[in-house]
C-alpha cells in the first residue's frame, strides 16, 4: 500500500511541475480606448475541423464552402490558428473565449466543471448568447455575474457515435438561431437586448466532430458536413442583416481543435493543431498583400488548397480572445495570453496603435501581479532579467508618446517587444519554484529504488538474521542524532512552504524524500549486513556487475521500445531463437519460437485505430460471443468456477478477458490478444518444462482446493536474487510494454478510436468512454501479471523478490522518462514525453494493483 501511495504521487507530481494552473488574480481591467466599428461579435466554431479538409478543393475541382470561400477570397482575412496540446474541446474554446491555455489537471476534472473560475470574451459582453453542446457551453455561464449569459443546449444523449448523420446537431443550432431571432421582432425586451453595443453570439457546432469520430475525416459524411456548415453559416448572416440592417456584425469562424485520419484527437499532430480562421464583417480587413511569414512547406499547403500564401494570416489559437474583444469593443480577458493580431483588424494606424498598446498593458499587469505575489512570498528574490516594474512604466510611456507623435510603427514594434517580454517574464515566475519540486522529486525515485533495493536483500535469510545480530539491543541505542535532522528538515520544510504560501502539494512532495531517505537510514544494520555478505564471498562482485550489465542492457531497450516499436520485434525474434541453447523439450521449444514469430510482426504494423478491419476483430473473436456488458462482468466470476489447477485456472482466465478485449477491438489488436495470451501461456509452459517433469508440484498437475502449499512453496525459496530473478522480472515487464505498444494504440492519446466502446454504448459519455478504453489497456496487465503469479509457482521464485526487482527496473526508467518530460518545443514532442513517463508510471501502480486481483483470480 505504501508502494501504491509513494508511486501515485510520484505519478502525479509531473503536472504539479510542468502543468500547473496559468491563471493569475488581482490584475485590473485595461480599457481599450477605441471606438470600434462593430457593435456585435457572432463566433462560430465548427467543433473538430481541419484546415485542409476546410480549405483545400475537392477531386471536382470545387470548393465544399462555397460561401466562406467568398469570403475568404474577397471580403474577409483568413489564416491558420495553430492549436496547443492536448487538442481536445474544453481547452480549445478556453483558449479561444478566455485566450489562455488551461492547465492539464484542470483538463482531468471533467467538461462540466471550472475548478478556478477565469475571465472571458463572453464575461465582458452586454448579453451573449450562446447554442450548442451541453458539453461546452455550460463552464462558460458559469459563477458570480453571469446571468448576461443565456446558454441553450441540445440534450447530453443526442450526440450519438452508432453511426448516424450528427449533422443533424448543427442543423438544431441554425433553427434555434432562427427561431430566437424570430421571437425578437415580436418581443420588444428581447429586441431591445439585441439592439445594445459589446453583444455576442456564440453557435457551437459539434456535428464536423461527432462525424469525425463515427466515419473519420475523409469520410462523405466528415466532408459533406462541412457544406451544410457552410450553408447554415450564410443563412445565419443573412438573418442578422435582416435584423440589423446597419453593418456593424463581426463575424469570426474558426475551429477548436483538428481530427487525425483515424478518427481521433488530443495530441500534436498538424491535422489535430491544425484549424481554419476566417474574420470578416465590422472592423475586419480585407484580404490584401501582406507576405506573412511562413515556411515552405505552409506556402506549398496553401497552393495546394488554390489560395494566396501572401494573403494567410496564422495565429495562436489564444491570439483570437484579444482579437474578439478588440473586434467589439470590450476590454481583453484578464488572463488571456494571446497577442493581438492587428492584421486582421481594419481600422486606421493610430486605433491600431492604441489596441496594441492595450494589449500589451493587459499582458505586463498580469506579468507585475504574478512577479510581486512572487516577490512577497520569497525569502530570496531573483528578478526576471529582461523585464522589470520600471522598464514597464518606461515603456508604457514611450509607447505614448510614439503615438502621440504619430510614430505608429516604432509604438506598434515597442508594444509587440513588451507583450514578448512580458509573456517570457510570466513564464519564467510561472515555473519559480520548479527547482524546488523536481530536486525532491529526484531524491524520491532515487531513495525509492534504494528502498526496492533493501526490501529485495531483506528477503534473504542470512542478511536478515545478519541484521538483527548488529542491530543493538537497548532501545536507547537506536536513538541517533541524524533522527532529529530528519525530523528537523521535515519541519523547516512544511514551514518554509507555508510561509511562502506555496500550494498544499508542495508539502507532500518536498516532505516524500525526507520521509523515504529517512526510513532507509533506520535499515541502516540490513545495508551493513548485506554488504558483508556480499564481500564474504568474492564471487559475487562479479556476480553483481553481470546482473547489473544484464539489467541496464535489458532497461535500455525497454527504454528505447518506448520511441521505436520495432525493438520489440528484434527482441521477439532474439527470444525465438536463444530458446534453442536452452535444454528444454523440443516441443516446447518449437512452440515458443513459433509463438514469438508470429508475436514479432505486430509491433510492425500500423497503429491500430489508423486502419480499422472488420474481418480481423471476427477472426479474432471466433471464440466470444457478443454479450458487451454481461462478458465484462462475467470475466471477472468465470475463472473462479474452473479448476483450481494452476495451468486450467490461467487458461480460464485468459480465455474469459480476452473475450472482453475482442469487444473492444477495431483490427488486428483483436489477432493480438489471442497471440498474446498464447505467448504468455508458452512463457509458463517454459517454465514449468525447466523444472523436474517427473515430480508433481502443488496445484499445478494436481487438482487441489488448498492453496497454502502453493504459497508455502514461494517462501521457500529465500536466497540471495538469482540471474533467474532478474529473468522472470525482466520478461515480465518486457510483456507488459509489449502488450502497450504490440499495437500501438498507447504512444499517444490520438490513436484511441471512438468506435472501440459502440459494442457497450453509443451515445457520448466521457466518463464511461474513458473508462472502457482505459480497461481495453491495461486489461493485458492483469493477464501478465496472473502469468508471473503462476510462475512463481511453478519456479519457486520468491514472488516478493520479483516484485522489487520489477519496481526497481520500472522506477529507473520512470525517472528517465521523468528527465525527459518537456513543455516548450513543438506540440507533438510535448504530447510524446508526457504520455511516455505516464505510460511508465502507470506500469507500475498497474502492477502493484493487479498483482493484488491476480492473487484473487488464480
Amino acid at each position: 500500500m505504501i508502494s501504491l501511495l509513494v508511486h501515485l504521487i510520484l505519478f502525479v507530481s509531473v503536472f504539479d511541475i510542468y502543468f500547473t494552473s496559468p491563471i493569475i488574480h488581482g490584475m485590473k481591467q485595461i480599457d481599450l480606448p477605441v471606438q470600434v466599428p462593430a457593435s456585435r461579435l457572432v463566433l462560430f466554431v465548427a467543433d473538430g475541423l481541419r484546415a485542409d479538409k476546410f480549405y483545400e478543393l475537392d477531386e471536382k475541382g470545387e470548393t465544399r464552402s462555397p460561401f466562406l470561400r467568398n469570403v475568404v477570397m474577397n471580403s474577409g482575412s483568413w489564416g491558420v490558428s495553430h492549436t496547443r496540446v492536448p487538442t481536445e474541446s474544453r481547452p480549445g474554446h478556453v483558449a479561444l473565449i478566455a485566450g489562455f491555455y488551461e492547465d492539464v489537471s484542470a483538463i482531468l476534472k471533467g467538461w462540466k466543471e471550472n475548478p478556478i473560475e477565469f475571465d472571458s470574451v463572453f464575461n465582458k459582453s452586454r448579453n451573449t448568447w450562446a447554442w450548442g453542446s451541453p458539453d461546452i457551453l455550460p463552464m462558460f455561464a458559469r459563477g458570480e455575474n453571469m446571468s448576461h449569459v443565456h446558454i441553450d443546449c441540445y440534450r447530453g444523449d443526442t450526440q450519438s457515435f452508432a453511426g448516424d448523420d450528427s449533422s443533424l446537431l448543427d442543423e438544431w443550432v441554425f433553427d434555434k438561431v432562427e427561431k430566437f431571432f424570430k421571437l425578437a421582432e415580436t418581443n420588444k425586451t428581447l429586441g431591445g437586448q439585441l439592439k445594445e453595443k459589446n453583444t455576442v453570439f456564440f453557435l457551437h457546432l459539434l456535428g464536423i466532430d461527432t462525424n469525425g469520430h463515427s466515419h473519420y475525416p475523409m469520410s462523405k459524411e466528415y466532408l459533406d458536413n462541412i457544406r451544410k456548415v457552410d450553408k447554415g453559416v450564410e443563412q445565419v448572416v443573412d438573418l442578422f442583416n435582416q435584423f440589423y440592417k446597419d453593418r456593424k456584425t463581426a463575424y469570426v469562424f474558426t475551429a477548436d481543435h483538428g481530427m487525425t485520419d483515424w478518427g481521433s484527437h488530443g495530441a500534436g499532430l498538424a491535422s489535430e493543431t491544425l484549424t481554419p480562421l476566417v474574420v470578416w464583417g465590422a472592423g475586419a480587413e480585407k484580404h490584401n498583400d501582406l507576405q506573412m511569414p511562413l515556411n515552405d512547406e505552409s506556402i506549398k499547403t496553401t497552393r495546394s488548397w488554390g489560395l494566396d500564401p501572401s494573403n494567410r494570416r496564422d495565429v495562436n489559437q489564444a491570439d483570437i480572445a484579444p482579437l474578439m474583444s478588440s473586434l467589439v469593443g470590450s476590454p481583453i480577458p484578464v488572463n488571456s495570453v494571446g497577442e493581438l493580431p492587428i492584421e486582421y483588424l481594419s481600422m486606421d494606424s493610430k486605433s491600431k496603435s492604441q489596441l496594441l498598446h492595450g494589449n500589451a498593458q493587459q499582458l505586463s499587469e498580469q506579468f507585475i501581479v504574478k512577479m510581486e505575489s512572487i516577490k512577497n512570498k520569497t525569502f530570496t528574490f531573483s528578478p526576471f532579467p529582461k523585464l522589470s516594474h520600471s522598464e514597464i512604466i518606461d515603456m508604457n510611456r514611450k509607447v505614448t508618446a510614439f503615438i502621440n507623435q504619430e510614430k505608429y510603427e516604432v509604438a506598434n514594434e515597442l508594444s509587440r517587444k513588451l507583450s514578448k517580454l512580458s509573456l517570457e517574464g510570466m513564464s519564467y515566475f510561472h515555473t519559480y519554484h520548479r527547482t524546488i519540486l523536481y530536486i525532491s522529486i529526484v531524491l524520491s525515485f532515487i531513495g525509492w529504488i534504494v528502498e526496492a533495493v533493501l526490501m529485495l536483500i531483506h528477503q534473504v535469510d542470512f542478511i536478515s538474521s545478519q541484521a538483527k545480530k548488529l542491530e543493538p539491543l537497548t532501545p536507547k541505542q537506536k536513538f541517533h542524532v541524524l533522527s532529529l535532522l530528519f525530523a528537523a528538515g521535515g519541519i523547516f520544510t512544511s514551514l518554509r512552504i507555508f510561509v511562502l504560501d506555496l500550494p498544499p502539494s508542495y508539502h507532500l512532495y518536498c516532505t516524500l524524500p525526507i520521509c523515504i531517505w529517512y526510513h532507509i537510514f533506520t535499515q541502516r544494520y540490513t545495508i551493513q549486513a548485506g554488504m558483508m555478505y556480499i564481500l564474504s564471498k568474492s564471487f559475487f562482485v562479479q556476480k553483481i556487475a553481470l546482473y547489473t550489465t544484464v539489467s541496464v542492457i535489458a532497461m535500455l531497450a525497454l527504454v528505447f521500445s518506448f520511441f521505436f516499436r520495432y525493438i520489440l520485434t528484434v527482441e521477439l525474434l532474439v527470444f525465438g531463437v536463444a530458446i534453442f541453447k536452452t535444454p528444454l523439450p523440443y516441443k516446447t521449444k518449437r512452440y515458443w519460437a513459433t509463438v514469438c514469430t508470429f508475436a514479432a510482426v505486430f509491433p510492425m504494423l500500423p497503429t491500430v485505430g489508423r486502419a480499422p478491419n472488420s474481418f480481423l476483430v471476427f477472426g479474432g473473436g471466433l471464440m466470444g460471443g457478443i454479450l458487451s456488458w454481461s462478458l465484462l462482468a462475467l470475466s471477472w466470476v468465470l475463472p473462479l468456477l474452473t479448476t483450481t489447477n494452476t495451468n486450467g485456472r490461467l487458461v480460464a482466465i485468459f480465455a474469459c478477458h480476452i473475450t472482453v478485449y475482442i469487444l473492444i477491438s477495431l483490427s488486428y489488436d483483436a489477432v493480438f490478444c489471442v497471440m498474446f495470451c498464447m505467448l504468455l501461456h508458452c512463457w509458463i509452459q517454459c517454465h514449468i518444462h525447466s523444472q523436474n517433469k517427473h515430480i508433481l508440484l502443488p496445484n499445478i498437475d494436481n487438482q487441489t482446493t488448498d492453496s497454502s502449499p502453493r504459497y508455502h512453496l514461494i517462501q521457500l525459496n529465500r536466497q540471495f536474487p538469482s540471474l533467474s530473478t532478474i529473468r522472470i522480472a525482466y520478461m515480465f515487464l518486457f510483456f507488459i510494454v509489449l502488450a502497450f505498444f504490440g499495437v500501438g494504440n498507447i504512444a499517444s492519446i490520438n490513436s484511441f478510436d471512438v468506435k472501440v466502446v459502440l459494442p457497450f454504448l453509443t451515445k457520448f459519455n466521457h466518463l464511461v468512454m474513458g473508462l472502457l478504453l482505459a480497461y481495453k489497456v491495461l486489461l493485458p496487465y492483469l493477464l501478465v501479471a496472473c502469468t508471473l503469479c503462476c510462475i512463481a509457482v511453478v519456479s519457486r521464485t520468491n514472488l516478493q523478490q520479483l516484485c522489487y526487482a520489477v519496481v526497481i527496473v520500472s522506477d529507473v526508467m520512470g525517472m528517465h522518462f521523468f528527465f525527459l518530460v518537456q513543455d516548450s518545443g513543438s506540440w507533438l514532442d510535448i504530447g510524446t514525453s508526457i504520455s511516455h513517463y505516464v505510460i511508465c508510471m502507470s506500469m507500475v501502480l498497474s502492477v502493484l494493483i493487479f498483482l493484488a486481483a491476480a492473487k484473487f483470480l488464480t
